[in-house]
C-alpha cells in the first residue's frame, strides 16, 4: 500500500469519527474485513478513541471511579492497538517471501519493511495534528 493511499484511509477514519464526536459511537468500518485498507482504518479509528481517553483522563477533576473505569477502556484499547499493528506487521514479512531473496532490489524492500510500524505511526501521527487532534 502506497503511503498516499494510507493517509487517505487515515483521514477518512477521522473524519467519520468527529461526524458524532463521542468515544462511544458505533464503529463502521467501510472497507472489506480481509483488506489491509480494512486494518488501516481499525488502526486509525483506535488511535482516534485512543487519543479522545487519553485527554479525558486528564481532567483534573476527574471522579476517582470514573478515572479508574476509564483507565481501563485505555488499557484495553492499548491492547487491541498493539494487537493490530502486530497484524499488520505480520504481513509484510509473508508478501516478502514470495519474492526471489536473491534480488536486490527485493533486499531493499525487505529492510524497509521491517520499520512499518513506525511507518503507520508515523502516518497517524502526522494526520491527527495536521487535523488538530
Amino acid at each position: 500500500m502506497k503511503s498516499a493511499a494510507a493517509y487517505s484511509i487515515f483521514e477518512e477514519s477521522v473524519k467519520n469519527y468527529h461526524v458524532l464526536d463521542r468515544i462511544d459511537q458505533p464503529y463502521n468500518n467501510p472497507y472489506p474485513a480481509n483488506s489491509v485498507e480494512h486494518l488501516m482504518y481499525r488502526k486509525s479509528w483506535i488511535d482516534t478513541i485512543q487519543w479522545h481517553y487519553e485527554d479525558l483522563i486528564r481532567d483534573p477533576n476527574i471522579n476517582p471511579v470514573e478515572a479508574l473505569a476509564l483507565k481501563r477502556k485505555i488499557d484495553a484499547s492499548n491492547q487491541d492497538r498493539t494487537d493490530t499493528v502486530e497484524y499488520i506487521d505480520s504481513l509484510y514479512p509473508r508478501s516478502l517471501q514470495q519474492r526471489d531473496p536473491s534480488s536486490r532490489r527485493n533486499q531493499q524492500h525487505r529492510k524497509s519493511s521491517l520499520g512499518i510500524r513506525s511507518f503507520v505511526d508515523i502516518i497517524t501521527q502526522n494526520l491527527s495534528y495536521a487535523r488538530g487532534k
